[in-house]
């Protein structure tokens, strides 16, 4: 009897330790950057304080972060980090990257946001009724939501109208439809039917562009701009919409819809679409914002308008949780709000977790509402990051992207 008592508990200490060693492992592992961000011909210390140590695969150089690291380097270039817990453990790997020195215009005002997408985007294949009164779908099968037709019998389209133009001249022949998907090209043979309107279907719902309102982050000295904080996506999947041609227009707020617990607020404003209220040029929808180009006159005109301000950029390891700011164009000026910084993530895309703390943009907005998206957080006078969301269950909560994710992929 003893000795079964014996057993179980060498058999309790052995699961505990395997799953306190697991655990602390995992922590660690969060506690890793993805990416390490450091300036071109200045010093940079790293502090992570972790038993991780980490071999610079270019270079063979081995680097121990248990200590503050200072790192020195001439030009921009990436390197990859082989990380190892306690020198034995290998651990995620990771990426250093040499940026030049740089400071931005932070934004904070609301703009206007069309763009058209790189091809003809598939949210989703539909059934109708056919001429015979049969429900039927050509596409399935074929075409999947997340599609980007591209071509058709060898003509290339871009537009919806083009689409249907096609099938209007068809007579009911095979299409032979090229398409991306998962960014490799395609072919598929798909029979249009007539529905009960003795129309030709394939039976797809199609977009070709997309628009709404965000906000501006920064501005850099070349007129490059980066915006939102996360990218545009098609309301009905979700899915981040490919595109390479876009604009920037003026927006007209009218009003502001206060968040509620379980119902986001909203800026609702006016587009004015046309040439004369352009602000510039979008070049890139990508996961950590919306990219482009304004001319520098404009530029100019908007750092006069907004009164906007060049701060230093703080990369993510200078961050910490406490007080600091969003900039956000309210009641017709630029104003910064406080906020508390509550959580930092360093391998999870809501980087920063912070609450809302200022009494006057509760009183105006309750917190953190739709379109606010690419508002800049500041602390310690650098630029750190941008608002992306809002929790949907508390609109005085709110969460941020590291401004460097935001440097890197613009």
């Amino acid at each position: 009897m003893k000795a079964r008592h014996s057993k179980l508990l060498i058999l309790f200490f052995l699961t505990f330790s395997l799953s306190t060693s697991l655990i602390y492992i995992w922590h660690i592992s969060q506690s890793l950057p993805e990416e390490l961000y450091i300036y071109s011909n200045k010093d940079t210390v790293v502090d992570l304080d972790i038993p991780v140590t980490a071999v610079i695969k270019e270079t063979n150089q081995t680097v121990d972060f248990s200590k503050p690291v200072t790192f020195q380097a001439k030009e921009k270039a990436d390197y990859s980090l082989e990380y190892k817990l306690f020198n034995l453990i290998s651990m995620p790997s990771g990426k250093l990257s040499v940026l030049e020195e740089n400071s931005l215009y932070t934004g904070g005002f609301p703009i206007g946001l069309y763009i058209k997408t790189d091809g003809i985007f598939v949210a989703d294949t539909a059934e109708f009724i056919n001429e015979n009164g049969q429900t039927c779908t050509p596409s399935r099968n074929y075409l999947i939501s997340g599609d980007y037709i591209v071509d058709i019998n060898g003509e290339a389209v871009s537009k919806k109208k083009q689409l249907a133009d096609i099938l209007k001249q068809c007579d009911g022949s095979e299409l032979c439809v090229g398409f991306i998907r998962d960014n490799v090209y395609e072919t598929v043979n798909v029979t249009p039917e007539k529905d009960e309107a003795s129309e030709y279907k394939l039976g797809i719902w199609v977009k070709d562009d997309t628009q709404g309102i965000g906000t501006i982050t920064y501005i850099d000295k070349n007129g490059n701009y980066g915006a939102l904080g996360h990218g545009m996506s098609d309301a009905s999947t979700g899915k981040l919409l490919n595109t390479s041609n876009g604009f920037l227009y003026h927006t007209n707020i009218i009003s502001i819809t206060q968040g509620h617990e379980n119902t986001p607020g909203e800026y609702v404003g006016t587009i004015d679409y046309s040439y004369s209220n352009q602000l510039g040029l979008i070049s890139a929808n990508t996961r950590y914002g919306v990219f482009g180009t304004i001319p520098a006159s404009k530029c100019e005109s908007l750092i006069k308008q907004y009164n906007l301000k060049a701060y230093e950029v703080g990369f993510n390891r200078e961050i910490r949780k406490g007080a600091a700011y969003i900039s956000v164009y309210l009641d017709g000026e630029l104003k910064m709000y406080d906020i508390e910084i509550e959580d930092i993530s360093y391998r999870d895309e809501k980087n920063i977790t912070f609450q809302c703390t200022s009494k006057e943009l509760l009183d105006i907005t309750n917190g953190i509402v739709q379109g606010m998206s690419g508002c800049p957080i500041i602390q310690d006078d650098k630029i750190i990051g941008a608002v992306t969301h809002v929790f949907v269950q508390d609109s005085t909560r709110g969460y941020g992207i590291f401004i460097e994710n935001m440097l890197k992929h613009d």
